[in-house]
């Protein structure tokens, strides 16, 4: 509910805060990792994201979804189709997440079309560095939009997105264009687009 995401981003908000008062890095723990590599986590200095992972809105009308930044691909694509919706660009791998595609710039097999998933979101909510919660987008604040887009949350902690869909189809069209190497699969490509 939006009150339990005001409530959540309020304690993230104070956390960054006081963490940036102190001078102190910190590190931002979303509640899980697909990392393979053992964690050594400290208690200290960390500010937790794992609450934000839901999705608040979608709407039919605007062809849009409001979802907080650890609703993995998976959840959020069923969430699409229930509304007969789905993303522009769906992530293959079911545990990246919303704000970990925008953060970490993730690109897929319909990026041919419509780019990197940064560039399918509308605008995203922030907790910037010194705790300040603001909002960018391409045309408000386009450059912490576009900065914290592909950042790995080094700008700070995005807590909100709205992300683009279109409508869902029962079928797609696969044409698969087999190719021995590299060169022939070059001109295949060049032949298609």
């Amino acid at each position: 509910t939006t009150e339990a995401y005001k409530a959540t981003v309020a304690t993230i908000e104070a956390s960054v805060r006081s963490l940036f008062e102190a001078q102190q890095p910190f590190r931002i723990y979303p509640g899980s990792t697909n990392s393979t590599r053992d964690s050594q986590r400290r208690l200290d200095n960390v500010v937790d994201t794992s609450k934000l992972n839901h999705v608040l809105r979608t709407d039919k009308e605007t062809k849009t979804v409001i979802v907080e930044p650890n609703v993995s691909t998976d959840a959020l694509l069923h969430a699409d189709l229930e509304h007969d919706l789905v993303r522009l660009v769906v992530m293959e791998f079911p545990a990246i997440t919303a704000g970990g595609g925008f953060s970490g710039r993730s690109g897929e097999s319909s990026s041919f079309r419509y780019g990197f998933f940064d560039g399918t979101v509308n605008w995203i909510e922030i907790v910037l560095a010194n705790g300040t919660v603001t909002r960018g987008s391409r045309t408000e604040k386009p450059d912490l939009f576009w900065g914290a887009a592909s950042s790995f949350w080094t700008l700070g902690v995005v807590t909100l997105l709205e992300v683009c869909l279109r409508e869902a189809t029962k079928y797609i069209e696969l044409t698969y264009y087999p190719a021995s190497n590299m060169p022939d699969a070059m001109k295949i490509i060049e032949a298609e687009t």
